[in-house]
């Protein structure tokens, strides 16, 4: 029988095993043991398995970005010429007249033009040429890396600051959740959200944009904070107000 949440431990699946060579083993490991467990267990929740992914994900989310950086910035010109060497003359000739003009590969496949320009058995080459530099490169990557093994550690350090920076960052956004009980629920939903970015599963968090929802929230708060601080103003004028006039009224009873 299926576990309840089979799709999402199908996809938690998929993503370690497309983990880069770089990661960790006893990362990997601990992956692989979370997986089985959770998929043994069907009592296990959706957020427990989320739990699972944001754990994971923060783990490998270093040596990931740091492989896919190192491997794009060496990478970037011998993929292309692993695409080209793929295709036909026809095709690859059609493909380096897009090239000259400024336009990549997968802006290419991405456009209108590869519709209108190529036909399908022309674009099917192409996108088939893609998955074979992709394959071709991974298995190019452990002696890549080891070329680069001084630049790829520096690159881990620097993902791992990062990283802290914008757990820090979701962490100052969780602590205003605590300001105002009216607010509460809706921060701690917007801090789900950025926790969820770090699953193995999903998008990145983006630094800008937990950035951007803390400077919203600081003056949203702010300003409930000035309305409240009004109303008060309001009551207490009124209060002495009446004083006044009881004063007033005493004075003349």
């Amino acid at each position: 029988m299926p576990h309840p949440h089979q799709a999402l431990l199908d996809e938690f699946k998929l993503s370690i095993d497309r983990l880069p060579i770089t990661v960790p083993q006893e990362i990997i490991d601990e992956a692989r043991k979370l997986h089985a467990e959770l998929l043994a267990d069907p009592e296990a929740s959706e957020s427990k398995i989320e739990d699972a992914l944001i754990l994971i994900g923060k783990k490998e989310y270093p040596y990931r970005r740091a492989y896919n950086e190192l491997a794009g910035t060496t990478s970037a010109e011998h993929r292309v010429e692993l695409i080209l060497d793929h295709l036909d003359a026809s095709v690859k000739e059609k493909v380096q007249s897009h090239l000259q003009h400024g336009v990549t590969i997968d802006e290419l496949v991405k456009s209108s033009m590869f519709e209108t320009d190529f036909t399908p058995e022309e674009r099917y080459q192409v996108e088939d040429g893609m998955l074979h530099a992709v394959d071709h490169l991974e298995e190019e990557a452990p002696a890549k890396i080891e070329e680069h093994q001084a630049e790829y550690d520096k690159l881990v350090e620097t993902w791992k600051e990062k990283e802290a920076e914008m757990e820090g960052k979701i962490a100052e956004l969780k602590a205003l959740a605590d300001v105002d009980k009216k607010w509460k629920d809706e921060i701690l939903d917007k801090v789900r959200v950025f926790e969820m970015g770090f699953a193995i599963t999903e998008r990145d968090p983006d630094l800008v944009e937990i950035e951007k929802e803390i400077e919203y929230w600081k003056g949203t708060l702010s300003e409930e904070g000035v309305t409240t601080m009004h109303v008060i103003a309001v009551v207490l004028a009124v209060a002495a107000l009446l004083v006044v006039i009881a004063v007033a009224f005493a004075m003349h009873g």
